[in-house]
């Protein structure tokens, strides 16, 4: 019963992956693909635009699927949308299961929809995490990765484990492979891992240095290669308000602050936060810590977190002169979130004593039983998503979905069947912004009319009101 909206809320939004269209570079990606290989297409890139080389290589997968399937650039696309998705449900699956050590199978399923509904339902920009394959490559991996590395720490902390060789292996490749796709993930987990090691010296732990470094070792080579690239520097030399320390420094408390004020304000967010609270009151709890340690490891996961996210808004300031874009906010709302919700955990599990006899003595001392949990949970988590920013979104557009994707499919029908060198194509009279951002233009030399042209073999495309 719980279980139930989150999974019917998720199932809607992946099922929207079927109307998603390729925009702006991922048509310049599907023609260098046609035209080179994987490897030479990261190349051109590289040395050009971006060092993001993880990022560079998955975004090309439509195209290569559309020619190894032999179906069409618009189904590829749609194909390689809702696996993406559906491995964001299994990424934030994973990092449930080894948050939450001691629950059953059905608590987990319900954390786990709940959880990737509040993401999906807070998020600054859903389009980015789910319909915008350039964006999804950039900043979901590394989304999943740095929650699923921050949550072996605060459970090998908590518990007082150590890492094994595997795992340590395993976070090693992942925190490599999350360090290529952006030029801030690997300083947040090298972040997290010198505060794994803090906090393990000062809880008198074994501090396992040899497997830190290890890990610490393949995130540095991982983000060196991404920040050496040739196309940074080209990059940055196009935006002149970058490159300023002392002013990013400042500009990056501010952004980050708004963004926090967004955090706070999300229904989602807060109320799942309260089921997640909830939830803690009744979790097993084979281990013993003090309720100390735990009041303190959840204050620094929690501050972990914030200072990750201000570092996120500060990078992109002293990088760009802009405060940090929607797509990039999708991160530093996942790592935040799954954040709080260790420290609200951790938080809850030292104070559980206490707060259970509260409840039993109060009105509320129903709250916890077999009956009472359930509901609560349920009225938490479809007020939540009711509630969210992406829910509205959905109902305002609902619409012009299919107008939107139909439209589509005849501008991929036009372009590919026509004999003319040079075409006028109708903008979309349904602009629905959960699938679509920008469209054709009067410049036949600028994104996205000129990749538009390459990759279907045009002199030029431009949009059907241009002046002839």
């Amino acid at each position: 019963m719980c279980s139930l909206f989150p999974a019917v809320f998720l199932l809607c939004l992946f099922a929207l992956t079927s109307l998603s269209a390729p925009e702006h570079d991922d048509f310049c990606f599907a023609f260098q693909y046609a035209r080179h290989n994987f490897l030479q297409t990261v190349s051109i890139f590289y040395h050009t635009q971006s060092g993001r080389v993880l990022a560079l290589w998955l975004t090309q997968v439509p195209s290569a699927l559309s020619t190894a399937a032999g179906i069409s650039l618009l189904s590829a696309y749609s194909l390689t949308m809702a696996v993406s998705a559906g491995l964001f449900l299994v990424g934030v699956a994973l990092a449930t299961i080894r948050a939450w050590p001691r629950t059953g199978a059905l608590q987990l399923t319900f954390l786990t929809l709940a959880f990737a509904g509040t993401v999906l339902g807070a998020a600054p920009s859903v389009r980015d995490l789910l319909y915008w394959l350039s964006a999804v490559t950039c900043y979901l991996p590394p989304a999943l990765v740095t929650i699923l590395i921050l949550g072996e720490c605060i459970r090998a902390i908590d518990q007082q484990t150590n890492f094994s060789w595997l795992l340590s292996l395993a976070m090693a490749l992942g925190g490599f492979a999350a360090a290529l796709c952006n030029e801030f993930t690997g300083a947040w987990l090298v972040l997290i891992l010198l505060a794994s090691l803090s906090a393990r010296y000062l809880y008198g732990q074994k501090l396992q240095i040899a497997h830190h470094v290890l890990i610490a070792t393949a995130i540095v080579i991982g983000w060196l290669i991404v920040v050496s690239a040739d196309g940074n520097n080209a990059r940055m030399t196009q935006l002149p308000n970058g490159g300023r320390v002392v002013w990013s420094l400042y500009e990056g408390v501010l952004d980050a602050l708004v963004g926090l004020g967004r955090f706070a304000r999300e229904p989602a967010t807060i109320l799942w936060l309260a089921t997640a609270g909830l939830f803690a009151l009744v979790e097993a709890d084979a281990t013993s810590p003090t309720p100390q340690k735990r009041k303190l490891l959840a204050l620094g996961t929690i501050a972990i977190s914030l200072a990750c996210c201000y570092f996120e808004y500060f990078t992109h300031r002293y990088a760009t002169g802009m405060r940090l874009i929607e797509r990039a906010q999708n991160q530093a709302l996942i790592l935040l979130l799954f954040g709080s919700t260790l420290g609200v955990r951790l938080l809850v599990s030292a104070y559980r004593p206490q707060l259970r006899e509260r409840l039993a003595a109060g009105m509320c001392r129903g709250l916890l039983d077999p009956v009472g949990m359930p509901a609560s949970l349920t009225l938490l988590t479809v007020a939540s998503l009711f509630l969210s920013s992406t829910a509205f979104e959905l109902r305002s557009q609902w619409q012009d979905l299919y107008p939107y994707w139909r439209e589509s499919a005849e501008r991929h029908r036009l372009l590919t069947t026509s004999p003319e060198p040079i075409i006028y194509i109708p903008r979309h009279k349904w602009t629905p912004s959960l699938l679509m951002t920008a469209d054709v233009t009067a410049d036949a030399e600028r994104l996205p009319n000129d990749c538009i042209a390459a990759y279907y073999h045009k002199s030029a495309v431009y949009a059907a009101d241009t002046p002839r």
